[in-house]
């Protein structure tokens, strides 16, 4: 069984798709409540939190609960927050599909679908050492399998 903590699955969930969020929100409710307030999605918990761990966050949906925000004022931080974390999701994922093109594209070429399993296996992993990058985000030392 493989085990990850709380603060790598949200991250783990912090992608494109909008059903990802009402889960970080759930997640961090397992947190302690300064760590829960970094990372919530859910905006009623945010304004309950501030309270006490409100005025030390960056966060500015947080600080803007803390100072004493509407609720229309938090959800609106958090949403921009949320579209931030999305589009920074979009952008890794297309450097992936960009350093991932000519490799689908030799894999094509070289008739993969139609060898038998471990020839193809073979076939792909001899392109892939070929044509895929050990990790396509510059600077990274390993995929950032998020």
């Amino acid at each position: 069984m493989i085990v990850v903590d709380i603060d790598s699955l949200i991250a783990m969930k912090q992608t494109q798709r909008a059903k990802d969020y009402p889960v970080i929100a759930e997640l961090a409710m397992l947190l302690p409540p300064e760590r829960e307030i970094e990372l919530t999605t859910n905006p009623d918990r945010i304004m309950l939190l501030a309270a006490t761990s409100g005025r030390s966050s960056s966060r500015p949906a947080a600080r803007l609960a803390a100072a004493g925000a509407d609720r229309h004022a938090v959800v609106l931080a958090l949403a921009e927050e949320i579209d931030g974390l999305q589009q920074v999701d979009r952008r890794r994922l297309a450097i992936y599909e960009s350093a991932a093109g000519p490799y689908m594209e030799e894999c094509r070429v070289a008739g993969i679908a139609r060898l038998p399993l471990r020839e193809a296996h073979a076939r792909m992993v001899e392109i892939a050492g070929r044509l895929l990058p050990l990790s396509p985000i510059p600077g990274s030392h390993d995929a950032d399998a998020q």
